[in-house]
Parts: structure tokens; C-alpha cells; sequence
């Protein structure tokens, strides 16, 4: 059995967005998945972009506009949003709090592109947690 507490989890931050790498192959030996939390501030914004692993969005909470492809839609809790293979996508933070989601990937990102995308080793101690 593999457990990932998000607070020892690889992770990145960058434009008032924090994500936590919670099972991948580094942290579980996972070969076919790949799962996220993601935590943006308000006014978050994770860039459009795209990879040939299809994903899925659950927004845990919070409420943003999440891009895919050409669509743009409003997003909140309890929404769940699809992400075919190589399409454009990203998310914006445009409630007035935290929007938090977990993001599931299959096939997974792998190993060298888990360092690249999640360039933050685990915490180290608990005076480094944010």
C-alpha cells in the first residue's frame, strides 16, 4: 500500500497556484494514472497548455473558467470536466476564495516529465510548509 499525505508531496508553485503531485511513479511506482490536488489562490490562473495524457478535472471547491480547446465554461464544485489527449486547456481562479481540485491523468506524465512539471522536492520538515 502507497500513501501520499499532500504536505510531504513533490509539488509547484507558480502564478498563485500550488500543486501536489500525489500519485505518480516517483511517490507510488504508479504505471497507469497520475493524480494531482491542485489548490489556487484567488485570481489563479494555470496558463493554456497541452499533453498527451487526458485528464480529468473534480473541482473539490471554489469556481473558476476552465478552457478546452475552443470552449470556455464556468466550473464550480462538484463538476467534473474531461480533457482529451493533446487539447488546449487551462483554468482560472474567478471565485473570491480558494479553488481546489483533484486532477486524475492517465497515461501517467512519467518519470522525467514528474520532475520537470513538479520541480519542488517533497517538504523537507514542517517549518518549509506553507
Amino acid at each position: 500500500m502507497h500513501i501520499t499525505d499532500k504536505n510531504t508531496a513533490r509539488r509547484y508553485q507558480r502564478d498563485n497556484i500550488t500543486s501536489y503531485l500525489l500519485v505518480s511513479h516517483e511517490a507510488t511506482d504508479a504505471k497507469h494514472i497520475t493524480t494531482t490536488l491542485v489548490e489556487m489562490e484567488k485570481g489563479g490562473r494555470q496558463h493554456v497548455h497541452s499533453h498527451e495524457t487526458e485528464q480529468s478535472y473534480f473541482i473539490l471547491e471554489g469556481r473558476g473558467v476552465m478552457t478546452v480547446g475552443d470552449e470556455e465554461r464556468e466550473v464550480s464544485a462538484g463538476m467534473s470536466v474531461f480533457i482529451p489527449s493533446n487539447a488546449p486547456h487551462g483554468l482560472v481562479n474567478t471565485g473570491d476564495g480558494v479553488l481546489r481540485y483533484l486532477s486524475a491523468g492517465s497515461p501517467p506524465f512519467g518519470e522525467e516529465a514528474e520532475k520537470r512539471l513538479w520541480p519542488l522536492p517533497p517538504f523537507s520538515d514542517e517549518s518549509s510548509k506553507p
